[in-house]
């Protein structure tokens, strides 16, 4: 049901939804993104002039690694790629906030690894944190929504380098490096912010950042399309990536060849999975059926049985999902099917020379003040 009505409104929003209802609906959804526009200018204008002031944590660096607009856009992906860059030179924390989680409801932040590997479930302390500390099992990750406070157990433990995970809104926390991702199919939300588009920052924003990465670029030419629109707000370094796929597993670990002329099931909670759709035609799966949750969300048990007869009576051999859905998944054994996940990493496509610099340039910068 949730889906369903977060799909009426994405129609809504991007004029799919068509009507007297619908156009109404966006008439009162306008008005709401002004107050919504103006709340946020209010709130930009108090921290850039310094009538609030931010907190430096006493961290040599922070990065924060963010987007303006709502979900989707391939933070986790990039603080993987970015934090692959330090992560065997220096002690790296990650800073989370475990979106949708029981962590992030809890006034104190949770501490998910200290740098051994995930102490606490998805379930528990969000699917995104979790992930990233099973890519990363040296890194110090805490969840929660203080980044303040989060800040401040990481730099007991003796943390060199944060990476402030979606931390481009949490502006009480000081960073000294503004990294931000971009969906180059949709730059700029429909050109609306919430609640009539998906913009969360108007684009006077990219002003702030040190690097605006363009995610799901398919051609040099489009790169430099793209680029040129984000040009227009940011003296930024630009540079573009997309995801590749680097295999494909089952969840006990065997490894799947191929799903190419294979008849597939494939389920997800992420916010545009029409993108993990079209990975899997690209290798060559006959998707069969499919169930799409809420972003962050995940089939329970039940919906998942229900969900794997259906495939198998449409004549399915498996049942495929994403990474971030695979470290929800805590059963199978009484699924008719079985299930496997796709393991995939962002590369980079444009840029790389001005890639190498920045994190160079942060790299002298962080061993300057360790």
């Amino acid at each position: 049901m949730q889906r369903r009505l977060e799909n009426y409104f994405f129609n809504i929003v991007k004029g799919k939804q068509k009507g007297v209802f619908a156009s109404t609906l966006r008439f009162f959804l306008l008005l709401s993104s002004w107050i919504f526009r103006m709340t946020i200018a209010c709130r930009n204008w108090v921290f850039d002039h310094g009538w609030v002031s931010c907190y430096y944590s006493p961290v040599p660096i922070v990065i924060s690694i963010g987007n303006i607009v709502v979900g989707g856009t391939g933070k986790t992906p990039v603080t993987l790629m970015v934090a692959n860059e330090f992560y065997e030179e220096f002690f790296l924390g990650i800073l989370s906030r475990g979106y949708r989680s029981q962590a992030e409801k809890l006034p104190i932040p949770v501490v998910l690894s200290k740098g051994e590997g995930p102490m606490q479930s998805a379930s528990f302390c969000g699917d995104e944190p979790f992930l990233l500390s099973q890519n990363l099992p040296k890194a110090f990750v805490v969840v929660g929504r203080n980044r303040h406070k989060a800040s401040d157990i990481a730099a007991r433990a003796g943390v060199q380098l944060i990476l402030l995970d979606d931390g481009m809104q949490h502006r009480r926390l000081a960073r000294d490096y503004e990294i931000i991702v971009m969906d180059s199919m949709d730059l700029f939300g429909q050109g609306h912010y919430l609640p009539r588009g998906f913009l969360r920052e108007g684009v006077q924003s990219l002003a702030r950042a040190d690097m605006i990465i363009l995610n799901h670029i398919t051609e040099k030419p489009f790169f430099d399309s793209v680029k040129a629109q984000v040009a227009m707000h940011s003296k930024a370094i630009v540079v573009g990536t997309c995801m590749e796929v680097v295999r494909i597993e089952m969840v006990d670990g065997e490894v799947v060849p191929t799903i190419q002329g294979k008849k597939v099931g494939i389920f997800c909670g992420i916010a545009h999975p029409e993108y993990f759709q079209e990975t899997v035609s690209r290798e060559g799966g006959e998707i069969v059926h499919h169930a799409f949750a809420s972003d962050h969300m995940g089939l329970n048990f039940s919906a998942l049985e229900n969900f794997a007869f259906q495939c198998k009576e449409k004549g399915a051999e498996l049942l495929l999902c994403t990474e971030k859905d695979k470290v929800k998944i805590v059963d199978t054994q009484k699924l008719c099917l079985p299930i496997a996940w796709i393991k995939m990493r962002l590369k980079l496509v444009e840029g790389a020379d001005e890639w190498a610099d920045f994190v160079s340039k942060i790299k002298t910068d962080l061993s300057n003040r360790i």
